[in-house]
Formats: structure tokens, C-alpha cells, sequence
């Protein structure tokens, strides 16, 4: 697969060289904050392996691609997505995700790569998309209403962080 082009960003393929972007951002306190507990390095790195896997459309494993600045070259973050079940073959449906460092927030970096990766994903005729987001993760949720998601329910008590139980907020779109 060629890189997408993103505007100022461009998305690469995840490859063995970008472990230490993965483990730092799968370590960030700031960045897992509404995603998930603390993983253990063993996890982080069988989490990696997963993503390296060749992926084809339709593949229920992750598409991850790396966003990188094209003027600076410095790797931001992932995003990408994974097919779900189709619907009785006529209809693909993807689900999306993404992570980037701290010092890259606010920047529109994830509605820059999301856009580039439900592009990539119309030309493999994935129609429908999906995300997940914890409660509370605005700046997620304005991401995924800009490149056109809607929240359509929310999962009281849908996931644990911690402690402490919180609502999953499922959002959809479709091509």
C-alpha cells in the first residue's frame, strides 16, 4: 500500500521500526486517559505484532497506519481501522481508531488522518464506519462529528478504566 496523503500529514503503514512510537503511546498515561488501563509490555507488544499482520479489505485486524508530519517527519501517531462482520456481503462496515502523542493534540492531526483513512476505506467499499468512545473524551467526539459521525447510543456503564466505570458513546456513519 502507497501512504495516503493527508494534507500536511501523510499515513504509512506500520512497520517494526515505529515499536518505540507504539510503546510510548501505548504507555502515555495522558494518551490511555480514556482508553484503557495500563498495559503490560507483553500486551503492548502482542497488540504491535497483531498490527504488523498484512491486511486486506475485509480483514477483521487493524489496518494501522502511521501519521507522520510531512514537513518535519516526526511520527505523531496511529490511526486506522478494522473491518467488522459484512453484512450478508453487500456491505462492509469498519470500525475506527487512533492515537497520538500529547504534543500533537488540538492540532486537527486526528480529523486530518481519519478523514485520509474513510477515504482510503470508501476505494475498498467499506459503506458504513463505526468508533467507540469513552465518555468524557471530547476532543474524540469532535473528531469523529467532523468527519461526519453521529452518536446514535450510549452504553451506561459500557467499559472500566480503572476503578471506575464509565458510558461507551457509539458513533456511525455511512458512506
Amino acid at each position: 500500500m502507497k501512504p495516503l496523503d493527508a494534507g500536511t500529514l501523510q499515513l504509512r503503514l506500520l512497520a517494526e521500526t515505529d515499536w518505540l512510537l507504539f510503546l510510548e503511546l501505548h504507555r502515555h498515561e495522558q494518551v490511555l486517559h480514556y482508553v484503557a488501563d495500563p498495559f503490560s509490555d507483553a500486551q503492548i507488544r502482542q497488540r504491535f505484532d497483531e498490527r504488523l499482520q498484512p491486511w486486506k479489505a475485509g480483514d477483521q485486524h487493524w489496518l494501522s497506519l502511521v501519521v507522520v508530519e510531512k514537513q518535519t517527519g516526526a511520527a505523531t501517531g496511529v490511526c486506522g481501522f478494522h473491518c467488522l462482520e459484512a453484512e450478508a456481503d453487500t456491505h462492509l462496515t469498519a470500525e475506527v481508531g487512533y492515537l497520538f502523542l500529547p504534543e500533537f493534540f488540538g492540532k486537527g492531526y486526528a480529523t486530518l488522518a481519519l478523514n485520509a483513512c474513510l477515504n482510503y476505506g470508501a476505494t475498498l467499499g467499506i459503506t458504513q464506519w463505526q468508533a467507540v468512545v469513552t465518555e468524557g473524551n471530547v476532543g474524540s467526539c469532535r473528531v469523529l462529528e467532523k468527519c461526519g459521525f453521529r452518536l446514535i447510543e450510549r452504553q451506561h456503564n459500557g467499559y472500566r478504566i480503572g476503578d471506575e466505570f464509565v458510558a461507551d458513546l457509539i458513533y456511525k456513519k455511512t458512506a
